[in-house]
């Protein structure tokens, strides 16, 4: 009777924990549950009666399988009396106390197939049990919110919480709502706010410790990292609860384009993603097989989308050995990316003198093995016992602390490298180094000023005077090696004056674009004054040979005119026209000796002089005029180009590339002699043997690094 009784509230409690778990329950919903199982409980138990002490039995003899009723038998006495009749009655008795013997109660038995015939229980089950598999994790967290109990209409205890995203993405606070799940970045920040309760405050299982804020107002932060529940109060006083779900942030995505290997360095190009930003972008350059090497590298702009940059190789010490290029990606978040390593060539440096040379090779063995350093200063100490070439007493004094330092380990690696660079610089440059440095110095400061506003005249004209003083300290470095080897451009340093005053009254006026477009072409100006280098030999020969061709083809235009004048009158001879053409071939001859070939229009013009002594020989006369016309527009053309030559070989140019230097014996100071160690690179010593037997005593250390002795070998090679 009572499983009567309780299987209806039952029911209904358990359809709605189905109803919960499949997330259409409520507060409300589980008021009017609650209403309904207790009415259905109060009309079933009014309907519970006691059975009486027949129907006890008569359950008993059912549930233990007793036929004849045995139990009524043990009650019952015999009518009629007699021994016969009793001695019967004991039999039977006893029959039936044996029968009695395994009697049992047996389980209930409420007889549910009668009442319920469509099997509804079955369906109830099977739905919890797919409730419970379909929410697996989240079963707690369904049952919890299923029986919350609702907020009455009066006012009562108020939560509010807050989820502030981390300070990278720049987005605003997020107000949470009742209940629910919520999904936010790892690193946000939480923040609760409870007033009119006293009620624990939970994250993940812990309780959160609490600001008081006045009276029963309170408040409790923390930092997400992971996952958990927030609530707040026990489950049958639950003020609010929700399912924090903590994303990790991502790393960003970028993609490297292929490498793309100039003289002067690498083309990157790149395409990087982020869903709130870069903080770094660096290239980074290591060389092949090479695991202690040290690293090479630059920043990048840091900043989504594609980009480009070109990576300057000069100065790294890897020049021409393979490199692995990667580049690395940070975002705001502070997870990075690294791309896969592209393998590129560097381009080898363009050095001239012997020592630089050499000091280029042993700076390379440095940053590639530092492990060797020891070794490596050794043979840095016998370079400035004996350098190469004529080198300076400053820097072979400089080079030989450097290596001392070195071996006993008060210069580190990396600083030795970079200051071996500086002393290859030095070398290469000769007297100039230090004129060359003083005159960035003054055109930087110069720029910087003028960038910056108009300043007033005095500080303007001291800026320019600095510009002044250091260019033609500059140029007076250079003085040597010009004479040596060409006349220089004459330069007028009052053009800069003009220059910058008329930027400085530009912008005083507010003519500002103007100015900035003068303020440019000014700093091409001051970079092309900072790389003026002397002209070689070779080159001053083949300028001098430009010069004289341009004299001669001059007159040879107007000898082919008037000759021309001459056929069109019938006066003139394939002879004359001969004569003509062997002129341009010698003219052809010399520029040729002088290294100048493949000059635009002087085979054109010498095909069409062919022509035309071929169309005077057969008299033909608008022919033989048709190709002397047309043989003097193209020693045109090649009186043009040799203009354009001569231009672009001048002195003082904006190419910022030393030329390649003839190696003739003379040191910086232009007298033949070396000016550190007597007896080494005398005039009449060929330097290219001294250079040579360096190259190969350094070849044969068995310790140098594979990639080391493939460049020494190329350098010993003869070029084909």
């Amino acid at each position: 009777m009572l499983a009567r009784a309780l299987a209806l509230p039952v029911g209904v409690l358990l359809a709605y924990v189905v109803a919960g778990l499949f997330g259409f329950a409520g507060p409300w919903l589980l008021i009017g549950v609650v209403v309904i199982s207790l009415a259905a409980l109060v009309w079933g138990g009014a309907h519970i009666r006691a059975p009486d002490a027949a129907e006890v039995d008569r359950r008993i003899e059912a549930a233990s399988g007793l036929r004849h009723r045995p139990l009524a038998a043990l009650a019952d006495a015999p009518v009629t009396g007699g021994a016969m009749g009793a001695q019967i009655w004991q039999i039977h008795k006893a029959r039936a106390l044996r029968a009695v013997s395994g009697a049992r109660a047996g389980w209930p038995a409420p007889f549910a197939a009668a009442r319920d015939p469509f099997s509804l229980r079955a369906l109830l089950l099977l739905l919890l049990a797919t409730g419970l598999v379909v929410n697996g994790a989240d079963v707690p967290a369904r049952l919890g919110a299923a029986f919350a109990v609702p907020a009455w209409p009066f006012a009562g205890p108020a939560v509010n919480a807050w989820i502030t995203p981390p300070a990278y993405t720049g987005l605003a606070p997020v107000l949470l709502g009742p209940g629910g799940e919520v999904h936010v970045l790892s690193g946000s920040s939480l923040s609760v706010i409870v007033d009119g309760s006293n009620d624990a405050i939970r994250l993940g299982g812990k309780e959160l410790s609490e600001t008081r804020l006045g009276g029963e107002s309170r408040r409790a932060d923390a930092v997400i990292t992971a996952s958990g529940v927030l609530s707040i109060g026990p489950w049958w006083h639950r003020l609010a609860r929700w399912r924090i779900v903590a994303v990790p942030p991502s790393a960003p995505v970028i993609t490297l384009g292929p490498v793309q290997v100039s003289q002067n360095g690498l083309g990157l190009s790149w395409r990087a993603a982020d869903d709130y930003g870069l903080s770094a972008l660096a290239a980074s350059l290591r060389p092949l097989g090479y695991p202690e090497a040290l690293p090479e590298g630059a920043a990048l702009p840091a900043a989504t989308g594609s980009g480009g940059a070109i990576l300057e190789t000069l100065d790294s010490p890897y020049g021409g050995i393979a490199v692995g290029v990667k580049l690395r990606a940070t975002n705001l978040a502070g997870l990075s990316t690294i791309t896969p390593p592209q393998t590129v060539t560097l381009p080898q440096p363009r050095l001239t003198d012997q020592t630089a040379i050499v000091l280029s090779i042993i700076r390379q063995n440095l940053a590639l093995t530092p492990e060797q350093s020891p070794a490596i200063s050794r043979q840095m100490m016998q370079v400035a016992a004996a350098p190469p070439s004529a080198i300076s007493y400053a820097a072979d004094a400089q080079l030989a602390g450097l290596a001392a330092a070195l071996r006993i380990q008060a210069a580190s690696v990396p600083d030795s490298v970079a200051r071996l660079l500086v002393l290859i610089r030095q070398i290469e440059a000769g007297p100039d180094f230090e004129p060359a440095q003083a005159l960035a110095k003054a055109n930087q400061d110069l720029l910087q000023a003028l960038a910056r506003g108009a300043p007033d005249s005095a500080k303007l004209q001291q800026l320019l005077q600095r510009v002044q003083q250091a260019l033609a300290q500059h140029l007076a470095a250079l003085r040597p090696a010009m004479a040596a080897g060409a006349q220089a451009q004459n330069f007028d340093p009052s053009a800069l004056d003009q220059m910058a005053e008329r930027i400085a009254a530009d912008e005083q006026a507010g003519r500002v674009q103007q100015a900035q477009a003068e303020l440019q072409a000014l700093a091409q100006a001051l970079q092309a004054l900072q790389n003026a280098q002397p002209m070689t030999k070779q080159e001053a020969a083949q300028a001098q040979a430009a010069a004289q061709a341009q004299s001669a083809l001059a007159q040879l235009m107007q000898n082919q005119a008037a000759l021309r004048d001459q056929t069109a009158q019938g006066l003139a001879k394939a002879a004359q026209q001969g004569g003509l053409q062997a002129s341009l071939d010698g003219i052809r001859k010399n520029l040729s000796d002088a290294g100048i070939s493949g000059l635009p229009g002087l085979s054109e013009a010498a095909r069409n002089m062919a022509d035309a002594t071929a169309a005077l020989t057969r008299q033909n006369g608008p022919g033989a005029q048709s190709a002397q016309g047309a043989a003097i527009a193209n020693m045109q053309r090649a009186m043009a180009a040799l203009q354009q030559s001569e231009q672009q070989s001048l002195a003082i140019s904006g190419g910022g590339q030393a030329p390649d230097q003839v190696l003739d014996g003379a040191s910086p100071d232009g007298d033949g002699q070396d000016s550190s160690l007597p007896g080494l690179n005398m005039r009449g010593n060929d330097p290219a043997d001294a250079i040579e037997q360096q190259i190969i005593r350094m070849d044969s250390d068995p310790a140098l690094p594979a990639a080391t002795h493939q460049y020494l070998h190329r350098l010993l090679t003869p070029d084909p």
